[in-house]
């Protein structure tokens, strides 16, 4: 681990990031509680000068999706974890517009509905199809 990664993590909580973060096979990660605010952590992360790298799913058995935001801040990976409620989270996108195609698969494949977003055109489906039929369980015989 590098002088950033140790100045890192001593300061999460003053940097408005919570305190609860791990250090886990090369990168940062956070847990997150139900109360947690996704654009407000993209937001604070942002003026701190992170630069969003992806956000990955996974359909847990409630059929709630467990989304990992991923961010890079001056070479540390910074990882936080949240679910879905009804398969509904925030947009970033008026904060971040590098999530735009992130948040549009991620509706595809998973059924997520960015909440706040006017539209999410296909990428790879066409105009019209269900979403989240390419990746979920249910869509697997």
């Amino acid at each position: 681990m590098g002088t950033t990664t140790v100045d890192l993590a001593s300061n999460f909580a003053a940097l408005g990031l919570g305190d609860a973060w791990k250090w886990d096979k090369g990168s940062w990660w956070l847990d997150t509680g139900e109360d947690f605010d996704v654009r407000e952590s993209a937001a604070r992360l942002i003026a701190l000068g992170a630069r969003f790298v992806a956000i990955t799913a996974m359909e847990r058995d409630d059929n709630e999706i467990r989304l990992d935001y991923q961010w890079d801040l001056n070479g540390n990976l910074l990882s936080f974890i949240t679910v879905t409620h009804e398969r509904k989270m925030a947009t970033i996108l008026d904060l971040c517009p590098a999530v735009d195609w992130v948040e549009r698969e991620t509706y595809e494949y998973f059924a997520v509905d960015f909440t706040g977003r006017a539209t999410l055109m296909p990428l790879m489906t066409r105009v019209g199809d269900e979403p989240g039929i390419n990746l979920r369980k249910e869509a697997v015989q």
